[in-house]
């Protein structure tokens, strides 16, 4: 069951909806997906080999 509830989106700030399975409630926003989980998506990878330097190493496995 699918119902409006009162806050807004910690992301979007659109209206959040409430979705309930027995006695589990979550919330969840229709317009950008959020989902009741806060996350941190900012952080950047320490390291990102290039294709050019994967398949350099690839080449050289051969």
């Amino acid at each position: 069951m699918r119902e409006s509830v009162s806050s807004d989106c910690p992301r979007c700030g659109a209206a959040l909806s409430s979705l309930s399975l027995g006695a589990a409630t979550a919330v969840a926003c229709d317009d950008c997906g959020y989902a009741d989980v806060e996350a941190d998506h900012s952080g950047e990878p320490e390291f990102a080999e290039s294709w050019a330097d994967a398949l350099a190493r690839f080449e050289e496995d051969q």
